[in-house]
């Protein structure tokens, strides 16, 4: 049986990259610590972006029962 693929990420923090999957967090201030303090970045819509399916985990965001390191369990790249 295969594992369900995941959906693509809805926002991108413009300052440190960190991914969101919930409407409500894009255009909100990024919640991720970086260096010990909150990061002053906007989570931005990615949706006008070209999304990849992560090779290693076929988007399902795992490898076995371990998160995918290629994508940080995301199952999807950001393709620049």
């Amino acid at each position: 049986m295969r594992k369900p693929k995941k959906p693509k990420p809805l926002g991108v923090c413009n300052v440190c990259g960190a991914l969101a999957a919930e409407i409500e967090f894009v255009n909100q201030r990024c919640n991720r610590v970086v260096h010990g303090r909150r990061c002053y970045g906007i989570l931005k819509s990615e949706l006008t972006h070209v999304w990849a399916e992560c090779m290693v985990c076929n988007a399902t965001g795992k490898v076995g029962t371990q998160a995918c390191d290629e994508c940080g369990g995301w199952g999807w790249r950001l393709i620049a």
